[in-house]
This record gives structure tokens, C-alpha cells and sequence, in this order.
């Protein structure tokens, strides 16, 4: 993955959650952690402020993504 320094990391890591967030269910916090080479407490920024504008929440430790319910 090509990355620019800080934001360009940044960025690359909020691109990579997104796609998580779309593809999976439920992402344990130690898979983003791995995924994004981040410490359990960056793991949780990010998810926290995923959570702002998507249909997340963290439970034991397992990202929940909810899906949509319109009909």
C-alpha cells in the first residue's frame, strides 16, 4: 500500500475500514488492529469515529455493522 506520510496513512486506513465496514458483518477489533498495524487504542479512534456517520458499534471487543433497515 502506497502512503504519503501521516495523512496520507490516514487516509489509506479510513479507506481500508470503509471497505471492511461494507464487506463484513462483524470485524473483531484484533483483525482492524492487525489489518491497519495500529494499537487496540487507535483501533477504537477509528472505529469511534466511524460510528459518528455509520451503523457500527463495538460489543466485547467485535465491530458490529448493522445493516440498513428501509424497506
Amino acid at each position: 500500500m502506497y502512503s504519503s506520510g501521516h495523512r496520507g496513512r490516514m487516509r489509506d486506513h479510513a479507506v481500508l475500514l470503509t471497505k471492511m465496514f461494507q464487506d463484513l458483518p462483524k470485524i473483531p477489533l484484533v483483525k482492524i488492529m492487525a489489518d491497519l498495524n495500529v494499537s487496540e487504542n487507535t483501533a477504537r479512534r477509528w472505529v469511534d469515529s466511524f460510528s459518528v456517520i455509520l451503523p457500527i458499534r463495538l460489543v466485547n471487543g467485535v465491530v458490529i455493522v448493522e445493516k440498513n433497515q428501509n424497506p
